[in-house]
């Protein structure tokens, strides 16, 4: 899944607006018999695996983010998203959180990297997601070939090979480790919601009200830092030096506040 922001930051900023709260609506039964396990056991939740109280990720002004179900009535939810409450509908604005089941790859939704046989010509060809775009995926074929295809013409093999992460290798050419340079606790100023980045030894670990605390890989170049998870370079969260030393951010200005 791809975003401007990806999920974990897009949820620290909406932190930072001011929204009214919207009136959650009532839970409606579930409309259909939810499909049963293997083995028989029947599954968690509705038809679509999912319970009031579970957390998601939808799609917002800002990206994937974090939010909580509070009703549902077949495909449609209502979520909380910090403090506001909206609607989202499964498959094109609400997604599992974590792996994919055979439910979400019925509705036609696939991971980066997962293996997949892909329709061409009427033949199924073995390849892997590579690309997500909304519901469609570009999948690359043998032959070094792609193709973009929607849900309805791929089918899923299996999930991605994962491999251990390399550490300690800078972002770009001219990018140092963090160490040494910046260090220190950095926060928002004010406003909607917080956030607060430590810096220690060459690592930045992001907190705020909304989300587990991740820590991250720092790297610096000029006035440029760059905060990456290993094995994840499309997560990167770039940060500008300003003048004065604060840190302008995706999600807003911070500034140091202790050491």
């Amino acid at each position: 899944m791809t975003s401007i922001l990806c999920p974990r930051f897009a949820s620290f900023a909406l932190l930072l607006l001011l929204a009214s709260p919207a009136p959650g609506a009532a839970q409606a039964p579930a409309a259909q018999k939810p499909p049963a396990r293997a083995g028989g056991a029947p599954a968690k939740g509705d038809v679509n695996g999912f319970a009031v109280g579970d957390t998601v990720l939808v799609d917002t002004a800002f990206g994937w983010a974090d939010a909580q179900i509070v009703a549902a009535n077949g495909n449609d939810y209502r979520v909380r998203v910090a403090s506001t409450v909206v609607s989202k509908s499964y498959s094109a604005e609400l997604h599992r959180k974590g792996a994919f089941t055979a439910r979400d790859h019925e509705v036609g939704l696939y991971d980066l990297h997962d293996r997949v046989q892909v329709k061409v010509d009427n033949q199924w060809i073995d390849g892997e997601v590579t690309t997500t775009r909304g519901l469609e995926y570009q999948v690359q074929l043998p032959g070094n070939r792609s193709v973009w295809a929607s849900g309805a013409n791929i089918r899923f093999v299996g999930a991605k090979v994962t491999t251990a992460a390399k550490t300690g290798v800078p972002p770009k050419s001219g990018f140092v480790s963090c160490a040494g340079k910046i260090e220190g606790r950095y926060a928002t100023t004010g406003g909607f919601g917080s956030m607060t980045i430590v810096f220690r030894s060459g690592k930045a670990t992001i907190s705020a009200a909304l989300g587990d605390d991740e820590t991250l890989e720092c790297w610096t170049a000029g006035d440029k830092i760059i905060l990456r998870k290993p094995g994840s370079p499309e997560q990167d969260m770039p940060i500008d030096i300003n003048n004065d030393g604060s840190l302008q951010t995706p999600l807003g200005e911070i500034k140091k506040k202790g050491n």
